[in-house]
């Protein structure tokens, strides 16, 4: 059963996947995630390009 971080990382990859910095459309949802135990880290780096973004959700 999916957990609620991997049902908001699969949210990302479903919804947010325009590049803002060049308007690519990513289909091939690579949005990753990591977290240290206090926060979440939802990052994406468009292949097109290079561009970054994250989305950082604290754990308190």
């Amino acid at each position: 059963m999916p957990t609620v971080l991997d049902r908001l990382r699969r949210r990302y990859e479903t919804t947010d996947k325009k590049c803002p910095a060049c308007g690519y459309v990513d289909t091939e949802r690579n949005w990753e995630s990591r977290t240290d135990g206090g926060r979440v880290v939802y990052r994406h780096v468009c292949p097109s390009c290079d561009a970054s973004r994250e989305h950082t959700f604290r754990l308190t």
